[in-house]
């Protein structure tokens, strides 16, 4: 691996690591999600500190250059972030959606409390 991008990713990883707990301590993001990019950042960290390992890797899945490696490897992890995002944002969605049921049931639940108060 060409020993600027070695340390190209020595520094991204650091900031972006730094960046998240910083997000976590100012309660800007759940440390559950924050896990994630802390680990996403130390194996960043990892592959630039010993870039063997990515070599490793090439040999394996028959890549010819290491820097492909590198960005199938960030392209895989992404694809697997943005599923895992949008099987949240379902269950989200049906959250909202049983909420807004409740919601209306308590509203008319009140409504029909205030009318018979009146009468």
């Amino acid at each position: 691996m060409e020993f600027r991008l070695q340390i190209g990713l020595l520094l991204a990883s650091f900031i972006s690591v730094i960046f998240v707990l910083r997000c976590v301590v100012k309660n800007k993001m759940n440390i559950h999600y924050s896990m994630i990019w802390i680990l996403w950042g130390i194996g960043m960290i990892t592959f630039s500190v010993f870039p063997q390992i990515i070599y490793s890797i090439s040999e394996i899945l028959s890549v010819q250059v290491p820097v492909n490696t590198v960005f199938l490897i960030m392209i895989f992890l992404l694809y697997c972030l943005t599923f895992y995002i949008y099987l949240k944002l379902s269950k989200h969605n049906e959250e909202i959606i049983n909420l807004n049921y409740e919601i209306a049931l308590l509203k008319k639940k009140v409504e029909e409390l205030l009318v018979q108060k009146n009468d």
